[in-house]
């Protein structure tokens, strides 16, 4: 009979820690920890020519935007400063479980040039982004508005269909990552004399024409926007020694760098390069320039014109001017370094 109890005493045992195994986070015992599901947004930008991340090196400020699946706003967050910097970087997500879409724009806070309807919105479509345009007029056939701000990087994501969801029974860390987009442009366009002769700042002008100066929620451009010019917010002028040929020990180059910035470009948009001879008003440049721009998208890795154009954030065109202040195309442009001839037999300015 002793050895008996001693069985069932033990057998009870067993039993009484196999139960206990078995038990969940939530389980009746009390002294037993909860289960803790963690929630957190990070942020990656590595859609660039890079391919690599340059979130903690780029982005500055960060506002981001939870909506349900009826559409409605249950969360914002605004972030900045040197967290951004710090390797992990991310936000914890108070959200309840559901289905939820996210809308982000970065860099906002360092360029005032663009700006939201509202920082509160009642539905996505209220978080588009416009660029704040000045008026003045024109001669010839340029448009009034215009834009000769300096932008700084102005990023964009948006994330549909997340599921945010709870376990019960364990510990387990959920994450959700924003892949950000650069849509801001820095594009140079250098003229350059070979003659000798000097060229003055003062003698040409150079300006975009376009219609992006409004991008919707989802990153695209707004069709509708009034045309309008881009123009520099810097041009510089000099004159530099180069090696001549052999009948010259030295030529002087004299140049006009003039730098714009530009919003979102898209394949397939009007946009057009001008160069103004001011003396008489004559385009001795005209040319579609998301055409000329993608000319040279075959050096790079294959990908489509769109994602070329999104990747790429800043652009190089350099043009040799003449004495009488005319287009040399026979020599053709350098875009990005890459030496692009036009063909000869259509119209160039």
């Amino acid at each position: 009979m002793k050895h008996n109890c001693y069985l069932y005493a033990g057998f009870c045992c067993v039993a009484s820690l196999f139960s206990a195994s078995l038990a969940s986070c939530d389980s009746i015992y009390d002294d037993l920890p909860e289960c803790r599901t963690e929630h957190r947004l990070s942020f990656e930008y590595d859609y660039n020519m890079k391919f690599a991340d340059a979130f903690p090196a780029e982005v500055n400020s960060i506002s981001v935007w939870a909506f349900d699946k009826q559409g409605k706003p249950v969360w914002k967050t605004r972030q900045s400063g040197d967290a951004l910097r710090e390797k992990g970087f991310f936000v914890d997500l108070p959200l309840q479980p559901g289905v939820y879409d996210f809308v982000a724009w970065g860099g906002l806070k360092e360029t005032p040039a663009f700006s939201l309807p509202t920082e509160s919105p009642s539905a996505m479509t209220d978080l588009s982004l416009s660029l704040k345009l000045k008026d003045a007029t024109k001669a010839g056939d340029a448009p009034s508005l215009f834009s000769n701000e300096k932008f700084e990087g102005v990023y964009h994501a948006l994330l549909r269909d997340v599921e945010i969801t709870y376990n019960p029974n364990a510990d387990e860390v959920q994450d959700v990552r924003l892949d950000l987009m650069k849509d801001t442009k820095y594009v140079k366009v250098l003229l350059q004399n070979l003659d000798g002769t000097e060229m003055r700042k003062e003698d040409l002008s150079v300006y975009i024409t376009a219609d992006n100066s409004e991008l919707a929620y989802d990153n695209a451009v707004v069709v509708g926007t009034p045309e309008f010019r881009y123009e520099p917010w810097m041009v510089t002028e000099g004159v530099t020694q180069a090696p001549g040929d052999e009948s010259a020990d030295v030529t002087s180059v004299s140049s006009i760098l003039s730098e714009l910035s530009t919003s979102r470009l898209m394949a397939g948009s009007k946009s057009v390069l001008n160069v103004v001879r001011n003396s008489d008003g004559h385009k001795i440049i005209s040319i579609p320039f998301i055409d000329y721009l993608l000319l040279v998208k075959g050096n790079y890795r294959p990908m489509s014109n769109q994602e070329y154009l999104d990747r790429q954030d800043e652009y190089s065109l350099t043009f040799f001017i003449d004495k009488n202040y005319n287009w040399y195309s026979q020599i053709g442009i350098y875009i990005n370094s890459w030496h692009v001839v036009p063909k000869q037999d259509t119209p160039l300015h």
